[in-house]
């Protein structure tokens, strides 16, 4: 019996159903192992080294939910509010979106400029980077 790679055992532990069966059938063929023997392999040795992509019950990706929060930000950059420049939508929803914009800050994150009311405290998520940030001031 063979030994199969590390490398492999990897790539089998981050595929699901028929990708998965189709991989063990071809790493069995490949390195002289019955499947038994290389379930009993994946189940064995260490567990992945990357984390698997989560989902909620609806399917959707949720990895995102998992990247910390910002600290408590005591003084965002602030930037001249007359350099943004807004997507084009007409709607009336979206001019009155705009029309709350009283201050233009950068995502402590990513550097995206980002349009926001004088409200404090007030939490802001980047559309960009998904970074969750409070300011209080």
């Amino acid at each position: 019996m063979g030994q199969v790679p590390d490398h492999e055992l990897a790539k089998l532990r981050s595929l699901q159903g028929y990708d998965q069966m189709l991989e063990m059938d071809r790493v069995c063929r490949t390195y002289g192992v019955d499947e038994p023997a290389l379930k009993i392999l994946l189940t064995s040795s260490a567990a992945p080294s990357s984390t698997p992509e989560q989902k909620d019950s609806t399917g959707w990706d949720t990895s995102h939910k998992d990247r910390p929060v910002a600290a408590v930000a005591q003084q965002p950059t602030m930037i001249d509010k007359d350099r943004l420049r807004y997507e084009y939508d007409p709607s009336r929803a979206a001019a009155a979106r705009r029309e709350q914009v009283s201050q233009a800050i950068l995502c402590s994150a990513c550097g995206v400029a980002l349009g926001i009311p004088d409200v404090r405290p007030i939490k802001v998520t980047c559309p960009s980077c998904l970074t969750e940030t409070t300011y209080t001031s």
